[in-house]
Formats: structure tokens, C-alpha cells, sequence
């Protein structure tokens, strides 16, 4: 089992605010920091600020060693994929190989409307998500690449820099479990599919999906992870586990305040809960963080990574 973060930036986080919850997790020996990416905020408090995740990602490139980073997810309605495949390309440069690219079809209509994006009816976004998909892998993997879509056309392009990863870093599709051809575009072009807020038995459920379209396309089901997006609340002691359950809650995003979805205890039965997470097929939690309380429990998670890891050991 990995660890990440998924940084809500969107919340009113400064830089200074996501690189020390970006080194927090480097320290407690995370995988990755992933940075959600949205031009409002999700939570819908208009005075948050909501900063451009790509720049802030170029920052973080310089001022970290050894966490990957990346988008989760760049809604596909933000942008050309072949603008999309540099950025990732280039932060892969910046980072000497520790690039990720989330891809989902976008979901906040209000900030579309804001910012003069256009918002299509859900089928047509995924039209949108499957050919750039098919975009970014050719432009990575073939010289010269042309396309010939229904939305993108693109003629003898070179791309140069390739990414340092080869053939490519890591793309994560984002999206809701129950879509099959968001299970198929995994399968197709992805390297991890990524839910949110699920039990591990939902979770096991989605494993056996996927296993199942890996084999439509010839692919060994082995390569594709599967990870969930989770809520957190973690503390020493069980009366502090309480004291920051009533505080998280009390300024939680709508969509958050489900506790059954969150990682949450002292970090014995915290441990508990993401190996039942593993067992049902899942290879990283990415947990949702925003603040400084969400700041302060990094390290106490940083406890329970090897908690999990020692009783694998020892099962095995």
C-alpha cells in the first residue's frame, strides 16, 4: 500500500500552504502530492482562493527530492491535450522523472460558466477525455504523431522533450466506478484508475471491473492500480481523534462529510482500515487534505504506513 496526498488547493491554499503540506508528506515518506485542479472552488466559499495547480506543481518540481507530483485530475474542458501533454512532459523534466497525470472529464459547471469553458453533456465529455487520451499517449510514444479526431487534429507533430519516463509517466483516470467506458478507458491507456470516497467493498467490486476489461483488451490486469481518493482523521489519542472529527466536519466540503468513507483513529486501528482497503485490490489511498489540521496529522499517518507494511510481512 502507497501513500499520497490529494491537495486541495482550490480551498484558498497559498504556495507556501501546499509546499509545506507537500514536504509534510515527503518526510512521512508518502509516494506522491497530487493537486487537484479547479479554477473555484469546490466547496462553493467564493472567497477562497483558487490558484493555477500546473504553476504551483512547477514550484514544487524545484523545491522538493523525492515525492512524485502531479494533477488529480486536469478536467479535459480546461484545455488542448497537446498543451496538456507539454506541461506533463516538461514537469517530468523539472522533476528528473517523478511526473503524474490525472485526467477526468470535469464536473464543477460553475466554474466552466465563470471562466468561458464550455461544459458538454457528460457523454460528449468523455468523446473529449478519450481522444485526449489518445493524443497525449501518441504524442509521448510516436515521431512524428498526426491525428485525425472528431475534436482534435493534429499534423507530422515532433515532440520534443519526451517525457523522461518511459514510455510514459503514469496516467490516473478519475471518474465515477459505475461507468463502463471510463472502466474501458483505464483499461485502454491508464496506469491507475481512481475513485473517490468508497468502501473496500465497493472497492473489491470495482477491482473485479476492471480485471474484466483488462482481459477484453489483452492486458495483463496487474499493471492497472487502483486507488481511492479518502477522507482523513488521525491523532495520537482517541479524544483528539474527536476534537478534529468535530472541527473537520464543521467546515467540510458537502460531498466530504460522510466519515464511513475517511481513514480514521489512533493509528493501531487507523492501520486496521487500510488493510482492508488492500485487500480489496487497492494500491493507494490519496488522502484529501487542505489546512493545517489536516497538516499536523501527516506525520501521525507517517505512524501507520509501517504499521500496515509489518502486518503484511508478517501475513505473508
Amino acid at each position: 500500500m502507497k501513500f499520497c496526498l490529494s491537495i486541495e488547493i482550490q480551498e484558498g491554499m497559498t504556495y507556501a500552504d501546499t509546499l509545506a503540506m507537500t514536504m509534510a508528506g515527503e518526510e512521512a515518506g508518502f509516494q506522491a502530492a497530487l493537486l487537484a485542479e479547479h479554477y473555484y472552488p469546490s466547496s462553493g466559499i467564493m472567497d477562497r482562493m483558487s490558484a493555477d495547480a500546473w504553476v504551483f506543481l512547477g514550484g514544487l518540481a524545484r523545491d522538493t527530492g523525492r515525492i512524485r507530483l502531479g494533477s488529480l485530475v486536469s478536467p479535459v474542458t480546461f484545455r488542448h491535450p497537446s498543451v496538456l501533454a507539454k506541461m506533463a512532459a516538461t514537469l517530468d523534466h523539472m522533476t528528473g522523472g517523478r511526473a503524474e497525470l490525472g485526467i477526468g472529464a470535469g464536473w464543477l459547471e460553475s466554474e466552466h460558466a465563470a471562466y468561458g469553458f464550455p461544459f458538454a453533456a457528460p457523454a460528449e465529455r468523455v468523446d473529449l477525455m478519450e481522444e485526449q487520451l489518445q493524443v497525449i499517449t501518441g504524442l509521448w510514444t510516436q515521431d512524428p504523431f498526426s491525428f485525425d479526431g472528431t475534436h482534435y487534429r493534429l499534423q507530422d507533430c515532433h515532440f520534443a522533450p519526451l517525457p523522461v519516463q518511459r514510455p510514459h509517466p503514469p496516467i490516473l483516470i478519475g471518474g465515477r466506478p459505475t461507468s463502463v467506458r471510463l472502466v474501458r478507458l483505464a483499461a485502454e491507456y491508464g496506469q491507475e484508475f481512481v475513485i473517490a470516497l468508497a468502501t473496500p467493498a465497493q472497492c473489491r467490486e470495482v477491482r473485479d471491473r476492471l480485471d474484466r476489461a483488462c482481459e477484453k483488451v489483452g492486458r495483463d490486469p496487474s499493471t492497472l492500480g487502483l486507488a481511492v481518493f479518502a477522507g482523513v482523521c488521525v491523532a495520537d489519542t482517541d479524544q483528539e481523534v474527536g476534537r478534529r472529527r468535530d472541527l473537520l466536519l464543521a467546515g467540510a466540503r458537502p460531498h466530504m462529510r460522510n466519515t464511513d468513507a475517511w481513514i480514521m483513529g489512533t493509528p493501531g486501528p487507523a492501520a486496521e482500515q487500510v488493510r482492508q482497503f488492500e485487500a480489496a485490490g487497492v494500491g493507494r489511498l490519496m488522502f484529501s487534505v487542505e489546512n493545517d489540521l489536516h497538516r499536523e496529522m501527516i506525520p501521525v499517518l507517517g505512524q501507520v504506513l509501517p504499521l500496515v507494511r509489518c502486518s503484511c510481512s508478517l501475513s505473508g
